[in-house]
């Protein structure tokens, strides 16, 4: 924690960092298995996540906030999205070589689906059913109405089940 900490000069920031870091270490490596699926990767994003968080520590609000939870649980998907795509290019340019007699283990079909679809609907579809969000709760944090989540719900539904059939 030392790293991050080095980053950050307002003292008072340390201490919501040090927070931050203690409350949702654990979930954010949870949201990162859950994308990735591989122990090394995993806290590799999350690393990265908290080097993000503590170089903007000025936009994180009350630790205690969900807008603050949905704020650091969105860093750590990205970055583990980030890493999940840096990952798949390395297979891309494995199944160009030819050598096609073995499936790489980064074959998640659903996993690839999810990340084809926009920000807002991913983003929506995790909150939901990775993190066990509620919809108001979602439509809290993402500033929309409850009905227009139900909509961005709707709609992500189908894009996905769209994608996944293709």
């Amino acid at each position: 924690m030392l790293v991050y900490l080095a980053l950050i000069t307002r003292p008072g920031n340390r201490a919501r960092f040090a927070e931050l870091y203690t409350r949702y270490g654990g979930l954010m490596h949870h949201v990162a298995m859950g994308i990735l699926k591989d122990e090394k990767d995993a806290e590799d994003a999350v690393h990265e996540a908290f080097l993000a968080i503590a170089r903007h520590m000025d936009k994180v609000g009350d630790v205690n906030d969900p807008r603050t939870k949905a704020y650091v649980v969105t860093i750590a998907q990205r970055k583990a999205i980030d890493l999940y795509r840096q990952r798949n290019r390395h297979l891309v340019a494995y199944l160009e070589e030819g050598d096609l007699t073995t499936v790489p283990e980064t074959d998640h079909g659903l996993a690839r689906c999810i990340l084809k679809l926009p920000d807002r609907d991913r983003q929506f579809v995790l909150l939901k059913f990775d993190q066990g969000y509620t919809t108001k709760e979602i439509a809290d944090m993402m500033g929309l109405t409850l009905s227009a989540a139900y909509k961005v719900e709707q709609r992500a539904k189908a894009r996905l089940e769209k994608l996944c059939k293709e």
